[in-house]
């Protein structure tokens, strides 16, 4: 079965990398995408690159530093202080040809975090061989490994802001630590939960979580097993429910007065109902599990120096502890070639899972965009037709402008303005300034009522449109007055016809006739009203400006397309559509 795993394995490799080095060149802009693809292609090598990882969890104060601390045979992590961890810790052996030294690496985009610490795990398992990405996204400080600056860099520092991810301390390290040839083992000491959840909000927890191997989970007497560790379980099951659980109950031997047998009936409850709640959220824990033992007295123990009398019980202590590690490091190191295998199938094909969904998203984005690319060239398409003045409404427009026209300027200036007395220059004067003023009123009539009834169409074309699209479009530029210049339409000769050198010498009835000829030209006459030069004039102009203000809506929504048009989305969903379908057909 483990040589069909790997087999397996290495395929799933293959085909990911296979991916990496196709899509990767065509996913320019798709940073996220092209970084999971690769983050995938890294989670299905960490099988090839031997490593087990410990995460050591549990409520501030429950005794995780000292436990790390008792295991890596090591003052590695502090445990003075109100909550001892400033950040995730990783622990592990120092190469032989290195001295052992304290690495604190921080994200240059502090929106990085979670990837930033993936990339440090991938770096520090061995699975990147280059640099070149860490120097990219990360800082590294680099300090000797000393009790000194143990407790300088790694506990918490509340006189200044600390924007670091995760801490890499090497040591020489126990037998655990060392591992064995099928793969290094490494300690992670996570900050402890706390009553407002805080750490547990912390992103770095999601991102340790999806690494583990197996969990350490430190309880104590005194840090019962409350709401936060509830939740931070219910978390982790959400990544990798199968993740193997050990459980450490720390005694805090404070009921000093009662009996000893009463004493370990209480610290046996205690940890049965801790075990019982992990056991109940679906957890791989079994009976064998879960140790009792007081980290304080092993502690101490190895200190040396108690006072006289303790010696016998300090070392009972230290050889219940020492048979938990014998019987942790068995249990790891016997299976830790197959749960490595578990975990990396697992989680490849939970990250797998969790790409595909990404890219499915991304992919609906730009879909969504193309249909609202095809509905708005549909919507261009039809504008001539849409935009065209129907005969109802032409009729509707040159019948209000012809009524509401200031027809009474014929008969008011031919009162108010001529008498007997007028040069022949002046009576032309008259002639010219009625034709003028009545025209001049005929185009800003004209003229506001097309500018309102064509903002109106293009108002209401935009709302039908955006209607139809999945990212509505925002309000068009307003259009552009068009004016009306109907006395360019008046044919030459008529207006000659009303000012004909016949008339000269006029008198004040022939230019009260030539008036008259004026409106009968425009409005026709009660035996004859066919002959409406007025109509057929603003038909003519409407047309001309019903074209003038077709184009520019059609400019207006041109431009809406040209800022949504991309041959590379276009190219994009293709590639991503692709890419999709041969993730999903990767049987993990």
């Amino acid at each position: 079965m483990a040589n069909t795993n790997e087999k397996k394995l290495d395929t799933i490799s293959a085909l990911l990398k296979g991916l990496q080095d196709t899509y990767a060149p065509r996913l320019a802009g798709e940073e996220e995408i092209a970084a999971g693809l690769k983050r995938l292609w890294r989670r299905s090598m960490e099988y090839r690159h031997g490593s087990f990882i410990m995460l050591v969890v549990g409520p501030v104060k429950s005794g995780k530093s000292t436990l790390v601390n008792l295991l890596a045979h090591k003052y590695v992590s502090p445990t003075d202080k109100l909550e001892c961890t400033l950040r995730p810790t990783i622990i592990s052996s120092v190469e032989a040809d290195a001295e052992p030294a304290i690495e604190i690496y921080s994200s240059k985009d502090e929106s990085r975090k979670e990837k930033d610490l993936d990339l440090i795990i991938d770096k520090l398992r061995g699975i990147i061989d280059d640099d070149a990405e860490l120097r990219e996204h990360l800082t590294k400080e680099s300090y000797p490994l000393s009790d000194e600056n143990i407790e300088t860099y790694i506990a918490p520092s509340y006189n200044r802001r600390d924007n670091s991810i995760i801490t890499a301390i090497t040591t020489p390290g126990s037998k655990m630590l060392r591992g064995t040839d099928n793969g290094k083992i490494f300690l992670a000491d996570m900050p402890g939960f706390d009553g407002n959840r805080i750490n547990l909000s912390n992103a770095l927890y999601d991102a340790m979580s999806k690494r583990v191997d197996l969990i350490l989970f430190v309880h104590s007497s005194v840090s019962a097993f409350n709401v936060t560790s509830n939740e931070y379980l219910d978390k982790l099951r959400e990544y990798n429910g199968s993740v193997p659980v050990y459980l450490i109950h720390n005694i805090f031997d404070a009921a000093w007065w009662q009996e000893p047998e009463v004493r370990r009936a209480e610290v046996e409850r205690q940890s049965k109902t801790e075990y019982e709640e992990i056991k109940r959220k679906g957890f791989n824990i079994e009976p064998d599990f879960v140790s009792c033992v007081n980290l304080g007295m092993v502690t101490d123990y190895l200190k040396g120096g108690v006072r006289e009398g303790c010696g016998p019980e300090l070392e009972q202590a230290w050889h219940e502890f020492e048979a938990i590690e014998n019987r942790l490091y068995e249990k790891i190191t016997t299976r830790i070639g197959s749960q490595r295998m578990e975990r990396c199938l697992e989680r490849t094909d939970k990250l797998r899972d969790d790409l595909v969904k990404k890219i499915w998203t991304r992919t609906q984005e730009l879909d969504a965009r193309r249909s609202d690319r095809l509905a708005l060239q549909k919507h261009l398409d039809a504008l001539d037709k849409s935009f065209a003045l129907s005969q109802d409404e032409l009729d509707e427009i040159v019948n209000n402008v012809s009524e509401d026209a200031n027809r009474a300027t014929f008969k008011t200036e031919a009162k108010a303005s001529v008498n007997k007395s007028m040069t022949n220059r002046e009576c032309l004067s008259v002639l010219k300034d009625i034709l003028r003023d009545f025209l001049y009123d005929v185009d800003d009539k004209l003229t506001k009522r097309l500018y309102r009834h064509f903002s109106d169409k293009q108002r209401d074309s935009l709302e039908a449109l955006n209607a139809q699209l999945t990212r509505p479009l925002e309000a068009l530029p307003a259009l552009e007055a068009v004016r009306a210049q109907s006395e360019d339409n008046v044919p030459e000769d008529k207006i000659r016809r009303f000012m004909r050198p016949s008339l000269f010498p006029l008198k004040p009835e022939a230019v009260r006739e030539a008036i008259s000829n004026m409106e009968r030209y425009f409005y026709g006459d009660a035996d004859n009203r066919t002959i409406q030069n007025l109509k057929r004039l603003l038909t003519a102009e409407i047309d001309r400006m019903a074209a003038d203000y077709l184009g520019q809506v059609r400019t207006h929504f041109s431009a809406c397309l040209e800022q949504m048009s991309s041959p590379q989305e276009e190219q994009l969903l293709d590639t991503l559509e692709a890419l999709q379908k041969q993730l999903k057909d990767i049987i993990i």
